[in-house]
């Protein structure tokens, strides 16, 4: 187009001398100047149009040409600048040259990909608006309110996740720790016929010594302290006198058992692996289908209330965040026997009831002893019960209770 530039310059300066035009005022054309000239006027008229700042040093010097006005300024005008290229490459593409660049991104007869936003084979149809995407096993999810998040909640089992969702997360709803144990009552705790305070006399006739009447003796039925010494007011020892206690209740051994925990329902949750697609009425998105579980909503804490939407709420719990704190109370198991047979009291010098051991038989009547017990300072007192039956209730109270921790709200349609 500059060859034509310079032509059409030429044919303007040729023109202006015939016309008897001064030629001063013109200076020198830019270069690209464009030229018009109506033919159809008697009087000839030139316009300089300069498309950008012209630029005052270039001169054009062009030879004369032949051929009427009208031609030169048709010729000079065809070219516009890159401006009027650009427009004339765009007409000339027609009017699907802009939809070139979206026939880049979907193929017709290929794939739909359900989570991503696009048609992409084509048919004008995104994600789970196409059919093709149920066919995978895809389906559209309620629109997630703000501040809760997706999740696939299976209420009362723990199969595998739905394809495209994440591993099973245990959790349980409803953990109840139960009100009563279970109680069994086992043998005594101590003999029941050693438990109480005798009284022993000795002498060295009679057991009739008057400094050692009635001392009493303290007794569990292990080496216990006589609480004095005895030694030798009436001369050599010769005998002794206790009397038998009777059967006293003790404790017996307790076998406690706590109620097992029972749950409302012990299931899972799955979270999407992959975003969701389009394609879904309301602003829902376009997901793995879920079943058996069921595309619900959740979020951290006990809510007491659901979203728009969904009715179902669930306040649930990982399967570890349920801690035991519970503890059973007394059964009361208690053992007495109907009769004790067989009662000694053995004095001894040491704390160990090792030393020097003095027997009295213990029935109420005055015994002869063997052995001298003038330094004796401890005691054992044995019998044998008839019978050791424990018996008790049958259940006791929970003392304490379950810790539930990290709970969640999940709310579901």
């Amino acid at each position: 187009m500059q060859g034509g530039i310079a032509v059409g310059a030429g044919v303007l300066v040729a023109a202006v001398a015939a016309c008897g035009l001064d030629l001063r005022g013109l200076g020198e054309l830019p270069a690209e100047a464009g030229v018009s000239a109506d033919a159809t006027t008697a009087e000839s008229s030139v316009m300089v149009e300069a498309g950008a700042e012209a630029a005052p040093d270039v001169t054009v010097d062009a030879p004369p040409v032949d051929g009427p006005t009208g031609d030169v300024a048709a010729e000079a005008g065809d070219d516009g600048g890159p401006d009027a290229d650009a427009a004339d490459a765009l007409a000339d593409a027609g009017p699907d040259a802009g939809d070139a660049a979206g026939a880049d991104a979907c193929e017709a007869g290929g794939t739909e990909n359900c989570s991503n936003g696009v048609d992409d084979n084509c048919n004008g149809l995104v994600d789970c608006a196409d059919p093709a995407c149920a066919s995978q096993g895809f389906a559209c999810t309620q629109a997630v309110p703000a501040g809760w998040s997706l999740v696939a909640y299976v209420e009362s089992a723990r199969p595998s996740c739905p394809s495209g969702w994440g591993s099973s997360a245990p959790i349980v709803e409803g953990a109840d720790g139960g009100a009563t144990c279970q109680c069994s009552c086992g043998a005594p705790r101590v003999n029941p016929c050693v438990q109480g305070t005798l009284s022993l006399s000795l002498g060295q006739n009679v057991c009739g010594c008057g400094q050692v009447q009635n001392v009493p003796l303290t007794s569990d039925g292990l080496c216990d302290p006589i609480g004095r010494s005895f030694g030798q007011p009436c001369g050599p020892w010769g005998d002794g006198k206790v009397a038998a206690l009777p059967p006293a209740p003790v404790a017996c051994a307790e076998v406690h058992q706590l109620p097992p925990i029972s749950y409302a329902a012990q299931g899972e949750t799955c979270v999407a692996m992959e975003s969701a697609g389009a394609g879904c009425v309301g602003g829902g998105g376009c997901l793995p289908q879920t079943p058996p579980a069921t595309a619900c909503v959740e979020q951290p804490g006990v809510q007491t209330s659901c979203p728009a939407g969904f009715t179902q709420l669930h306040v649930v719990y990982p399967a570890g965040g349920v801690v035991d704190g519970r503890q059973c109370g007394s059964c009361g198991c208690t053992a007495s026997a109907t009769s004790c047979s067989n009662a000694t009291v053995t004095l001894y010098d040491d704390g160990t009831c090792t030393k020097n051991g003095v027997g009295v038989q213990a029935n109420g009547s005055c015994n002869g002893i063997n052995g001298d017990p003038t330094d004796a300072g401890w005691f054992i007192y044995t019998a044998t019960p008839d019978t050791t039956a424990c018996s008790g209730a049958a259940t006791s109270a929970l003392d304490g209770g379950l810790s539930l921790d990290n709970p969640r709200t999940i709310c579901c349609p």
